[in-house]
């Protein structure tokens, strides 16, 4: 029988890169050449990522600014979540003062971590791998700041991806971007047509290397609430058309279904009507959007969905799982709402009662090998 090192590399290559992300971690052991690929071969990290069947994992960024894995359980009558235990602290192998993490962004299998205590440093980290990077910021004159990940590709070699951090203040135009490769930071001009602003919205999410916000006119009256795509190949925004215009948005929120589509609640002007809608299809070629509607909710009165209420959508089960803020007696409670197409409301308190913790989310993470390359295209555990 051929051991590992004898098989031949395409073949293993081709094995592996159907083997889930966290199984391929208990596989390092097996050989060191194995272990090399799936340390250090950006390529193969790449082809992996691609082909592989994506596990995604429901991550919450709690108001004590932890993040915990979630299990929704979705069956019968009565669905229910629990949290897992927290995952690994990126700071617990490294010598660093206390980072309160209060927004996360996920790409790729990275997460991208910043504070609105300390905005001098972000943290890019692979919980899979246990890699970290910190990234300096600079010194700026004002509070506010928000930060971006995505990458560009190679035409010619699609799996080189060369990951790059958007910054930039809300209701500005002042934006700058920031190349691992280079460690260097540059400023970028015009990239937001003029009379708009994404000021609009806190939240932002990733879908193939690109970012989506939701975008407020700030000229015509009334201003109206549009979906913009910042491309990290090009630098530049283009518009996304949403399922449909309205006056105003009672709540509107982002996020992604599978790594692959992107997903937008909406209500209506004055209504308790909340609609779920979920592309069919984003192409970057043909620059093609379309959209189905998945959930149209009537939510009873009590139940307020606000701006940048972040939630997941159970395609399948056609459930949506949104976390919010409750506050009750002067105490703010992290809540998740899981609500079906049959309008049932199930709440459950899984946060803290702290007025001046970070705002809870919740999102999909999708564990895999992608490496965290430092300037001049060498990498690092830890900081």
């Amino acid at each position: 029988m051929k051991t590992p090192e004898q098989l031949p590399k395409d073949l293993v290559e081709e094995i592996l890169c159907r083997v889930p992300a966290t199984s391929l971690r208990r596989l390092r052991s097996t050989c060191k050449a194995w272990n090399c690929l799936f340390k250090d071969d950006r390529r193969f990290a790449s082809k992996h990522f691609d082909k592989s069947a994506k596990q995604l994992i429901p991550l919450s960024l709690r108001n004590d600014y932890r993040i915990f894995p979630i299990s929704f359980n979705l069956h019968g009558n009565s669905p229910s979540l629990e949290l897992k235990s927290e995952l690994i602290d990126p700071h617990s192998k490294n010598s660093v003062a206390q980072f309160e993490i209060s927004r996360v962004l996920h790409c790729d299998g990275l997460l991208l971590c910043s504070s609105h205590v300390d905005e001098s440093r972000v943290l890019v980290w692979n919980p899979l791998t246990g890699e970290t990077r910190w990234i300096r910021t600079g010194n700026f004159r004002k509070e506010g700041r928000s930060f971006d990940l995505g990458y560009s590709q190679d035409d010619n070699k699609s799996w080189i991806k060369s990951y790059k951090m958007l910054s930039y203040y809300r209701g500005t135009k002042y934006f700058e971007i920031y190349d691992f490769d280079s460690d260097s930071w540059r400023i970028l001009d015009d990239i937001i047509a003029p009379g708009g602003s994404i000021g609009y919205s806190e939240l932002s999410v990733s879908l193939k290397g690109n970012t989506y916000w939701l975008a407020r006119g700030v000229t015509e009256t009334p201003r109206i609430i549009s979906l913009l795509k910042f491309d990290f190949s090009t630098e530049k925004s283009v518009p996304v058309p949403l399922p449909y215009q309205s006056r105003r948005f009672e709540a509107t929120s982002l996020s992604v279904v599978r790594e692959d589509k992107l997903s937008v609640l909406l209500q209506r002007d004055k209504s308790s009507k909340t609609e779920i809608w979920v592309t069919d299809k984003i192409d970057d070629t043909t620059k093609v959007v379309s959209w189905s509607k998945v959930l149209a909710l009537d939510l009873s009165p009590h139940l307020q969905i606000w701006n940048d209420a972040s939630f997941l959508l159970g395609e399948e089960k056609k459930v949506v799982m949104c976390c919010d803020k409750l506050i009750d007696e002067n105490k703010v409670k992290d809540m998740v709402y899981i609500v079906g197409k049959d309008n049932v409301v199930t709440e459950v308190e899984f946060g803290v009662d702290e007025m001046d913790g970070c705002r809870a989310i919740i999102f999909n993470y999708v564990p895999s090998l992608v490496q965290i390359e430092r300037a001049g295209g060498n990498r690092k555990r830890g900081n």
